[in-house]
Parts: C-alpha cells; sequence; structure tokens
C-alpha cells in the first residue's frame, strides 16, 4: 500500500489548503508526482514543501479553474512539464450558505462557475490533452451529501454538488473504452475550515450515528482508494464517507 500511486502524476485542484492539501499530501504519500493547482500556489508555498519531503515530484500550477481558456492552458502546461497526467482530483469548490431567498445573481453564478463549470472543463481538457492519448486514466470528484439530500442554507451548494453526482456517471459511461474511470466522494461533515466557518455542523452534529465530523485524511484515504488500480471495476461510484448520516 506504501507506493500503490508509485509512478503516477495527480493534477488535485484547490490544493494549496485545506481537503485539497490533504489529498495532494496523501496521494504524495502513496508514491505519486503531484501537481498543485490553486489560485495561489508557487514553489515557496507550504504544501509543495511538504509534497517534496515524501521523494517525490511536486508542480505548482497556479490558475483560476473557471476560466476555460486558462484551463486549457494550464493542462497543456502540466503535461508539457510533467509528460502526463494520470489523475485527476476535482476538489476545488465554495460552500457559501445562503438562504434561496437571499440568492443573488452574483452569488448564484459563484458557486456554479467553480463548484461545476470549472470542474467540468478541468475534467474534459486533462481528458482530452492526457487521458485520452495514453487510454489511462482516474478521475476523483469531490462531491457531498448536500449533493443527495439538500440542506437547509445551502440550495445553489446543494444543487452544484449534485451535479458532480451526474458528471461523475456522465464521464465515466462515455470513457469506461479508454480506461478512463470516474468515481466521485461524497462527503459529509468533515472538520474543513469551510465547514467550521458557520454554526451549521453543530445542528447536524445530533444527526450523524458517528456522532463526530469526519477528518480530512478520511477523505484523503478514499480519494487514494479510488485511483488505486487494484480497484479498477469501480466506475460511476459515488463513495459515501459522512459518518452514517445518508446511508444509501
Amino acid at each position: 500500500m506504501a507506493n500503490m500511486l508509485a509512478g503516477k502524476v495527480a493534477l488535485v485542484t484547490g490544493a494549496a489548503r485545506g481537503i485539497g492539501k490533504c489529498i495532494a499530501l496523501k496521494l504524495a504519500e502513496y508514491g505519486a508526482d503531484v501537481i498543485v493547482n490553486d489560485l495561489k500556489v508557487d514553489e515557496n508555498s507550504e504544501v509543495m514543501k511538504e509534497i517534496h519531503s515524501f521523494g517525490v515530484k511536486a508542480f505548482p500550477l497556479q490558475g483560476d479553474i473557471t476560466d476555460c481558456q486558462a484551463v486549457s492552458a494550464m493542462v497543456a502546461k502540466a503535461v508539457k512539464e510533467m509528460g502526463r497526467i494520470d489523475i485527476l482530483v476535482n476538489n476545488a469548490g465554495v460552500y457559501p450558505a445562503v438562504p434561496v431567498l437571499e440568492v443573488d445573481e452574483k452569488h448564484f453564478e459563484f458557486v456554479v462557475d467553480v463548484n461545476m463549470k470549472g470542474l467540468f472543463f478541468m475534467s474534459q481538457q486533462v481528458v482530452k490533452q492526457s487521458m485520452l492519448p495514453n487510454n489511462y486514466g482516474k478521475i476523483v470528484n469531490i462531491s457531498s451529501c448536500d449533493g443527495k439530500n439538500p440542506g437547509k442554507g445551502v440550495a445553489v451548494y446543494s444543487a452544484t454538488k449534485a451535479a458532480v453526482i451526474s458528471f461523475t456517471k456522465s464521464y465515466a459511461l462515455e470513457l469506461a473504452d479508454y480506461d478512463i474511470n470516474s468515481n466521485a466522494v461524497a462527503a459529509g461533515w468533515v472538520e474543513s475550515e469551510q465547514v467550521l466557518a458557520n454554526d451549521r455542523w453543530k445542528d447536524a452534529l445530533a444527526m450523524i450515528p458517528s456522532r463526530r465530523l469526519g477528518k480530512l485524511s478520511e477523505i484523503a484515504e478514499a480519494v487514494a482508494f479510488l485511483c488505486n488500480d487494484k480497484v479498477s471495476y469501480i466506475n460511476g461510484e459515488i463513495l459515501d464517507v459522512n459518518g452514517g448520516i445518508i446511508m444509501d
């Protein structure tokens, strides 16, 4: 298990901090070279230093995933630098809590652009520029239990995470012939900066059978599992990591 991803090249979006950083470090721990995408990241970023500590390569890929032209250029740059992209983890996302009657157009477009548009076109470009030519790839999207059962006060977020689930299955269906797997992790209430930023998690705690928030490392381990070639028959699957709050 220690080197189950040795020789692989992974791109993780939103990887400078939070869940994305934890995922990037976990993939590095398992031997993958990691491309770190975020709005602000460079060679001196803390996540880069931590990835290097595992004795693997790290490449900073600064850029905005909501800009389609920029995404195409970013992927081209990453492929040129690292040779290919074997694994794509679409982690970048936003989680603003706004009641339905207070949602304005700016809020709506912002959440959709990051959580849906960015994920879709990043996947498309990575597949076109690297996975398809190499007839191999693992795509892991970060969804949410809110994508299955909408949470109060996060209508737009919940809708985008439901779309992530649908995108995951569509990519799996259309790319299976090319040995490209597409799966998702539906995260529950975890100890992330975004979740802890408001008090919604306190009300949710009583509804979680495990009676605790999830650890970021538990999400990262689930992602790494889906990147493992030994479970390549798993495709189009939504892996719940939520302490039992949703069981389906």
